[in-house]
């Protein structure tokens, strides 16, 4: 009887020929015609490591989401460089005042002074590497996303930039020559204190990383040996500190750092972490382990840098004070 009246109710009751309704159980409320467009945070899908060459980090430090200590330590830190600002920003025309002043007394072939001839020097030897490294490499897609290219990018530009000022200061075109020289004066403090970083952590800390853990004995651990000490990369590694040093720390136009100048440094970290963690995070390039955001000791490394310039700031003005 019971079956009889379940099978009358079953036939009694209306069948929608619409298909499921909103509340039915589905796999995602995203509408499915909208799935492909999906934000996903990884361009690639390469679990995080660009061609393969990530592959020897865990996958946890390459894939996932961000540490929240470290995303509250990026939006204190981005906040602060822009509440931090110094009012004004003032950065000392070192090398326009002094060819306006006659101060120059130690030329170089007896035409150009031997600061303006070194800035020249470094210059067309920053441009002359990176020319040479792409001619023999073939390819140096990397170098200039990196903090190493970046580096080297700013203490080739100051040079050039305080060179152009004596040039354009010298032919009387006053008001460029002293925008010039402002603008090479403002990054002499983050072109010596990049330098310094760089060559002291990829020698001292990546390099034995990188060799012991990365590559594996054997003729790959040679080729890279070899690599490391060739020319492009002891320019880039080893020589760019010495570079740096001319004319920002050592030299007769040298001048004090101010807030300013730390200022401007602090802006470049800024910016260098914003391409590192949201534009080469995405491309599954992790240059520098012990930046990794997924990792909540990666606040230790951030704010470890930023000590680390504002002592290099402290100890260059103490330098800088004996020489003057």
């Amino acid at each position: 009887m019971f079956d009889r009246l379940s099978s009358q109710n079953a036939k009694s009751r209306p069948v929608s020929r619409g298909g499921a309704t909103p509340y039915h159980r589905r796999e995602s409320f995203i509408p499915q015609a909208n799935r492909g467009k999906q934000f996903k945070w990884l361009i690639y899908e390469n679990n995080g490591s660009y061609n393969g060459w990530f592959d020897w980090l865990p996958i946890w430090m390459r894939v996932g989401y961000f540490s929240p200590f470290v995303i509250v330590s990026l939006m204190f830190f981005y906040s602060a460089i822009f509440w931090y600002r110094p009012q004004p920003l003032h950065f000392e025309a070192t090398v326009y005042e002094t060819v306006i002043a006659g101060k120059e007394v130690d030329y170089f072939l007896g035409r150009m002074p031997k600061t303006a001839a070194a800035d020249l020097s470094i210059f067309l030897w920053g441009i002359i590497v990176v020319a040479h490294a792409k001619m023999t490499l073939g390819s140096i897609g990397a170098f200039p996303i990196s903090f190493t290219g970046w580096s080297w990018l700013l203490l080739s530009s100051r040079a050039g930039i305080e060179f152009a000022a004596w040039a354009v200061t010298t032919h009387e075109f006053l008001a460029l020559g002293k925008l010039l020289a402002m603008i090479g004066s403002s990054i002499r403090l983050v072109a010596i204190t990049n330098a310094c970083v760089v060559c002291t952590i990829w020698n001292f800390i990546l390099f034995p990383i990188i060799y012991f853990f990365s590559i594996p004995a054997g003729e790959k651990r040679r080729s890279f040996l070899k690599f490391n000490f060739g020319f492009f990369m002891t320019n880039i590694h080893v020589l760019n500190f010495p570079m740096a040093i001319i004319n920002t720390v050592y030299g007769s136009q040298i001048r004090l750092f101010t807030f300013s100048d730390l200022w401007v440094a602090y802006l470049v970290i800024c910016l260098y972490s914003i391409v590192y963690y949201f534009v080469m995070d995405r491309m599954g390039m992790h240059f520098y382990p012990i930046f990794c955001p997924r990792s909540a000791f990666c606040v230790g490394s951030i704010f470890g840098v930023l000590g680390l310039y504002y002592y290099l700031f402290l100890k260059w003005n103490e330098l800088i004070s004996l020489r003057m």
